[in-house]
């Protein structure tokens, strides 16, 4: 009789022993993303040069680069030296392509968007992607350049923005 009772019980227990076993070895367990938001400051200096194009129509490139500051990290990241290029047209706005990198060499892949060399503009910028612990980064930005100088002898430029808010996720 003890004998049967041991081997209803072995029939019970061991698939619930397994089960156990399987569900505690996991393998990879889920990772939470990571949300965020952002402010901050951007000031930056390049050149442009410009295009020969329709009469009355101003076409240009640009290339800029300068320092980026968050009040709020993105991830852990506070500051940033930008690099940035695009094309600008007086009639359909500039889209832009930038690369963020942090201290240690992070990047930050950022598409930008808006008449963009213009005061009291907005821009709108894109995040599309990263590397090292900012891998895979996804979100948006806007800002508005409060103040561009352009010499028109030398086509260089400066710009600067105090008023960077956007929203991050890394997964």
């Amino acid at each position: 009789m003890r004998h049967k009772r041991y081997r209803k019980w072995c029939r019970f227990m061991l698939p619930m022993a397994a089960a156990v076993v399987l569900l505690v070895l996991q393998v990879s367990p889920a990772q939470a993303a990571e949300e965020g938001t952002f402010t901050g400051t951007w000031i930056a200096s390049g050149k442009r040069q410009m295009q020969d194009f329709l009469p009355g129509r101003e076409v240009f490139t640009y290339r800029f680069q300068g320092h980026v500051n968050l009040k709020n990290n993105l991830d852990k990241v506070a500051d940033f030296w930008s690099e940035c290029a695009g094309l600008w047209d007086d009639r359909t706005g500039s889209e832009g392509r930038c690369v963020w990198r942090s201290p240690e060499g992070e990047k930050v892949f950022i598409v930008l968007r808006g008449r963009m060399m213009e005061e009291n503009i907005q821009v709108v910028a894109e995040v599309i992607g990263g590397t090292g612990s900012l891998k895979d980064v996804q979100g948006s930005f806007k800002f508005t350049w409060t103040a561009v100088f352009i010499d028109p002898d030398t086509q260089n430029l400066t710009a600067h923005t105090k008023d960077i808010a956007g929203t991050y996720r890394i997964p």
